[in-house]
């Protein structure tokens, strides 16, 4: 583990490594796969969003890791590129996002379709990213603050919460292929609140029993 965390510590391997999703959308072209040659623009769109989608769930994966494993070499890695992992969630949600304008055909129809909640869900949640994108940089945090950085930041378990809905409410993935994507996830983070509630519980037994209280 210690020698893959130093070679992926080399930024311009992590760069590859966040641009293979897209390589990888040659190869349904390769194999002539009939599903991307039926509809190549809902292939791409589907693709894409779920490329974005586990890039999220790698990102906010990354804090419950490092309380429950913090000398992991691994684990510190992903925390050292979590800016740069975070912007790329950015930009596959910002292809996605035009590969379903494209694919709508006009403006009226892109807005006609914003009376689907699962299509608003997902708006508001690109929205959100953009905030959050636009903000991870060292800039943003001197001028808003280092608080008032991380509450603007924690917006993330918001978009997390949008985009379970918005990939649970698609026909085309459903409940249990969201499940599968974020159950990993929401383990971690129910794991990382029940390490916390311990942890709050010590310090509170700790003043409780002190001679001084």
């Amino acid at each position: 583990m210690a020698s893959l965390a130093r070679i992926l510590r080399k930024r311009w391997i992590l760069y590859i490594l966040l641009c293979l999703p897209m390589a990888y959308v040659v190869v349904p072209v390769l194999q002539s796969d009939t599903k991307y040659f039926a509809d190549p623009a809902k292939y791409l769109l589907d693709y894409v969003g779920l490329a974005a989608t586990w890039l999220f769930v790698v990102v906010l994966s990354i804090t419950p890791l490092r309380r429950i494993s913090p000398k992991s070499a691994l684990v510190n890695t992903l925390a050292y590129h979590r800016r740069q992992i975070g912007v790329s969630v950015f930009i596959y949600a910002a292809l996605h996002f035009l590969i379903y304008y494209a694919y709508t055909g006009s403006w009226a129809e892109f807005v006609k379709d914003w009376d689907k909640l699962f299509i608003l869900s997902g708006i508001a949640g690109f929205v959100l990213l953009l905030v959050l994108a636009i903000t991870s940089n060292n800039r943003s945090v001197r001028a808003l603050g280092s608080k008032n950085w991380k509450r603007v930041h924690r917006l993330a378990y918001l978009i997390m919460f949008l985009l379970i809905y918005h990939q649970a409410a698609q026909e085309k993935t459903g409940f249990r292929e969201t499940a599968q994507v974020f159950a990993p996830l929401l383990i971690l983070q129910t794991w990382r609140l029940g390490l916390y509630a311990r942890k709050t519980l010590r310090a509170k037994n700790a003043t409780t029993d002190s001679p001084n209280s």
